[in-house]
């Protein structure tokens, strides 16, 4: 029986899949957070903005759970 697949290859242990989930989830808690206030200092902007730091941390955690799929077999 021929199994269908994604084409898409895990190139990760599962451990680095984990924490990369983890690490994504956090970078979108402090983009959320920094999102949140209210700057009115030009002295004070963020480096990056908020809404980069949610798009990296869902990159993070997609390309984390796709290291994870490996556990399902």
């Amino acid at each position: 029986m021929k199994t269908k697949s994604f084409g898409i290859d895990i190139i990760f242990p599962w451990e680095v899949g984990l924490a990369l989930a983890i690490i994504g989830f956090i970078i979108i808690i402090i983009g959320i957070k920094q999102g949140k206030k209210e700057i009115n200092d030009f002295d004070n902007l963020p480096f990056f903005k908020p809404t980069t730091k949610i798009f990296f941390g869902g990159v993070f955690i997609i390309f984390g759970l796709i290291q994870l799929l490996q556990l399902l077999n």
